[in-house]
């Protein structure tokens, strides 16, 4: 499929789709079918569409006003890169429909969606080609309006969209105004909060199972690029305006998914579903070191009836405690991840031999531990391995030091 886009792309390159003259329309074009204006500037002209919505509307079960009350230490905790005193209107919604899927020199994004909050409202602004030579174009319009702000929102734009449209202002000799911007991937806190929940952690995933927004009559990404050709063959938009409407949903998805992820975050216990979610979450802010709270969403966690997230959970518990050197709190960790288990697993046993060898400098209990651990090893037949190796020298030591005692 992708050799055949990649002909037609090179047949356009080459003459075909460039330069003034277009092909001989067999349908309506974009500026017949669909609300917007053609834009001329010193580089040609491209095609613009803007939809203004309220702070009232709806979509995914969340207001997209919401988004202004966002707290900034909460978007601090999405993003590494955040700058002190940034609030939600310094960020622009970005996303891309392009002409492939893996990137590289030949990709080109024909249609870049935008959306940022102006006037009283949520406008979603977006920027088409209807040819490859009014990309130029495209990415000057484009370009004007990076320079009101500092920031990005995408969902993984920080790996495609955004390196993309970086690699197409070099190729065609402009020079992008925003060079260093904050950047909020939403694909990353997602992955941490649903990976266990989810099969799939795509947008479209996320807005069906967790935003409840199900979309009708939608065209599926993978057919974009060879949807975008035949309109460059076609000259008939109405092949694309299914394109440019799901691009404005993912902006759209975008905005309820920031502020679902950021109530999740002000209120991790109430507003998550006290397991997987909430196991997610607890990574999220064990990555910007608040160990209170961490402690907070794994104690919750122990409480599910999920045995993963229960023994992850008490995993992660008794790794602060024992940083911290609360050891009577990890004991209680490692002794309620041996009983919560049918087979118990290595990890707690061993670490509970270190403690009564080295902290308790019970070498008896310790041995007990040890020898309990090797034979869950030979049951489960994982004896050859380092563990059981380590296990067999730990072992030894103990003997020495209780015959010595």
């Amino acid at each position: 499929m992708y050799r055949d886009l990649k002909s037609r792309l090179q047949l356009y390159k080459m003459g075909a789709g460039c330069g003034s003259q277009r092909m001989t329309k067999t349908g309506s074009d974009i500026q017949d079918l669909i609300e917007g204006h053609i834009c001329s500037n010193d580089n040609g002209s491209c095609f613009i569409i803007e939809n203004r919505y309220p702070f009232s509307y709806l979509h995914g079960g969340c207001r997209l006003g919401d988004a202004l009350s966002i707290n900034p230490e909460t978007l601090g905790r999405v993003c590494s890169d955040f700058r002190e005193g940034t609030k939600i209107k310094d960020f622009l919604f970005l996303d891309t429909e392009t002409t492939g899927l893996s990137g590289g020199t030949g990709t080109v994004a024909f249609l870049v969606g935008t959306g940022f909050f102006e006037d009283g409202a949520f406008v979603i602004k977006q920027y088409f080609m209807r040819d490859y030579d009014e990309e130029p174009a495209m990415l000057t319009e484009l370009n004007a309006l990076l320079s009101r702000y500092s920031g990005l929102i995408t969902f993984n734009g920080r790996a495609f969209d955004w390196n993309l449209l970086q690699t197409r202002f070099i190729f065609n000799r402009i020079k992008p105004v925003l060079l260093d911007p904050s950047h909020i991937d939403l694909l990353y806190p997602s992955r941490r909060i649903w990976r266990l929940k989810l099969e799939s952690c795509g947008l479209q995933s996320i807005e069906e199972n967790i935003l409840n927004e199900i979309r009708i009559d939608d065209v599926p990404g993978a057919e974009i690029p060879s949807i975008y050709f035949k309109y460059l063959e076609s000259r008939n938009a109405g092949i694309i305006k299914k394109v440019i409407r799901h691009n404005e949903i993912d902006i759209l998805s975008m905005v309820s998914l920031l502020v679902r992820i950021s109530k999740m975050l002000d209120n991790p216990v109430e507003e998550s579903d006290g397991g997987q979610e909430l196991l997610g979450l607890g990574r999220i802010f064990e990555s910007s070191r608040e160990y209170d709270v961490v402690i907070d969403c794994f104690e919750n966690c122990v409480k599910s009836k999920n045995s993963i997230v229960r023994e992850t959970a008490l995993r992660k518990l008794s790794g602060i405690y024992k940083k911290n050197g609360n050891y009577s709190k990890a004991v209680e960790c490692w002794k309620r991840m041996m009983t919560d288990s049918k087979i118990p697993g290595l990890f707690p046993m061993i670490e509970l031999a270190k403690y009564y060898e080295h902290k308790e400098k019970n070498i008896e209990e310790a041995l007990v531990i040890v020898e309990k651990a090797m034979l869950v090893c030979r049951q489960t037949n994982f004896i050859n391995n380092a563990y059981y190796d380590d296990l067999k020298k730990r072992k030894d030591r103990l003997i020495r030091k209780s015959r010595r005692g």
